[in-house]
């Protein structure tokens, strides 16, 4: 079992770069374009652009878009939080 500080370090951690840059390295391990999956995921090219993105600090993704990327690139949930 976790000590109380480990716990409190992971449950305050900011998952949501590891994830950003993870879908921009699924999408290419698939040699998917950009295009591509916004025109399968019927979503503005831009936005997905601005997912993917270092430098976008507003952009959000919703739980139901990563399930998404998970079931396009063919990955499990928690390989999107893993570093």
């Amino acid at each position: 079992m976790q000590n109380e500080d480990e716990l409190q370090k992971l449950l305050n951690k900011d998952y949501m770069p590891i994830i950003y840059r993870n879908i921009k390295k699924f999408r290419q391990e698939c040699g998917m374009e950009l295009a591509d999956v916004a025109e399968i995921l019927d979503m503005s090219y831009d936005y997905l652009r601005r997912v993917e993105s270092d430098q976008d600090s507003i952009k959000t993704c919703s739980l139901k878009l990563l399930i998404k990327f998970s079931i396009l690139y063919k990955k499990p949930l928690d390989d999107f939080l893993k570093e």
